[in-house]
């Protein structure tokens, strides 16, 4: 990424950029919109990698953490784009012609300039409708199909680069080195992203079984002759995608509360209001498509060491499936936090495990008014729960609030950053 970066700033030095900042206003002015302009583009490009998911990057990273980059680089190329578009008006105006005639000149007298109006303003769209406060307002179907235009966004933009743009219009090795990198990004995200979705459509898995443990939550087990193609692992998550109508353009992530077997791949789904709930009622038969798994915190992680697990909500589904895969020389703890009794998921399936390895699930259970301990994930309250923890490798498996709590009290209480394990939730 750095590489590529300093790739783009050499090709604008080499342009005079850097010494067209102080020639002139008229100079200044339009070096700054090269340079913005060609890092926005940059940073889409990166963003666009990132979200095709590399394997190899994805094994390493995590998709969560990937996910977090790609965020970032879409709102820094918001923001440069946004500086881009203000510096070229600004330049436009330098010899004297007039705002409105500049903003005509460049939303479709110019050539490219009518397309690449619309390509910024569809990336300034995915920018602003991925800010949090704005986000929650949305449905995940609604702002994953917003999301998508951003690819329209950087192919419509593309033109004016190559016949506009002062550092790539007149240079012919700076030109291919840009095509060269579109198509390779291009050629990523159909082989890789698209790529690994159209397998897992063409061969898709069938629902077995579907069981319900509460008014909103319920497991359903997948299975079929493709479970072969699926090499999982306790902890990680799969994005599924149900083949019916109305839902076959949707994925959603859900984690995996078993350790897989060839038989079937069990997921705990909890109703949150959009296509989870119907998941939950599908039939024996349905169709489903299975991308990944992704995901690294797994077992692996902890390899010779003594395991805890900090749980809450849906995030007792990955812990669970860890659970099983754990030996009686990691003496694995669970710490389960929920607001009632009726939350407790996969208890009885969870005890009786780790009875099996040595292990203890300790609950805490009720709304956080009503605890006897004020934080029960302090660094003071965790060391009294598992005096051993600074010895263990911890996995932190809930919503966004008890990973943060967690890790706060975890580094409080003497455990080292790199034996915290968590995915965060990116939606």
């Amino acid at each position: 990424m750095w590489a590529f970066l300093a790739c783009v700033v050499g090709l604008w030095i080499r342009h005079g950029g850097l010494t067209d900042l102080t020639k002139s206003w008229l100079d200044g002015w339009l070096s700054i919109s090269g340079i913005t302009g060609l890092l926005a583009s940059a940073c889409g490009l990166i963003g666009v990698v990132l979200i095709a998911r590399p394997r190899t990057l994805e094994r390493n990273l995590g998709l969560d953490k990937m996910f977090v980059w790609h965020r970032y680089l879409g709102e820094g190329m918001a923001v440069l784009l946004s500086v881009h578009i203000v510096s070229a008006v600004i330049a436009g105006t330098a010899d004297g012609t007039g705002l409105w005639a500049v903003i005509r000149n460049y939303t479709g007298r110019q050539p490219y300039m009518a397309i690449a109006t619309v390509g910024g303003l569809l990336v300034l769209l995915v920018t602003i409708t991925s800010l949090k406060s704005i986000r929650r307002q949305m449905s995940y179907e609604t702002w994953y199909f917003v999301h998508l235009t951003a690819y329209a966004g950087l192919a419509l933009s593309f033109g004016h680069e190559i016949v506009l743009g002062t550092d790539l219009s007149n240079d012919s090795l700076g030109r291919w080195f840009w095509v060269i990198v579109h198509v390779l990004v291009l050629v990523g995200v159909l082989s890789g992203r698209w790529g690994r979705a159209i397998v897992s459509v063409l061969r898709p898995l069938r629902v077995v079984q579907v069981e319900p443990l509460g008014d909103d939550i319920g497991t359903i087990l997948l299975g079929g002759p493709a479970i072969h193609r699926i090499e999982a692992h306790g902890g990680q998550f799969c994005m599924l995608r149900v083949l019916r109508p109305g839902l076959w353009w949707q994925s959603h992530p859900f984690s995996l509360s078993a350790a897989p077997t060839t038989f079937g791949l069990r997921f705990t789904i909890k109703d949150r209001g959009d296509a989870s709930g119907i998941i939950n009622k599908l039939r024996i038969g349905t169709r489903v498509a299975v991308e990944g798994p992704y995901g690294v915190a797994t077992p692996d992680a902890a390899v010779g060491s003594k395991v805890l697990c900090i749980v809450g909500g849906v995030g007792v589904a990955p812990a669970r499936a860890m659970l099983e895969l754990l030996t009686r020389d990691q003496e694995p703890i669970v710490l389960y936090r929920a607001r009632s009794k009726a939350d407790l998921v996969h208890l009885d399936e969870m005890q009786d495990i780790a009875k099996r390895v040595k292990g203890e699930v300790l609950t805490l259970v009720g709304p956080s008014i009503s605890l006897a301990v004020k934080d029960p994930f302090s660094g003071p309250s965790l060391r009294r729960a598992v005096p051993d923890i600074a010895e263990r490798t911890v996995f932190v498996c809930g919503p966004d609030s008890l990973v943060h709590a967690a890790r706060k009290g975890l580094k409080d209480a003497g455990v080292p950053t790199e034996n915290v394990h968590f995915e965060m939730v990116w939606w």
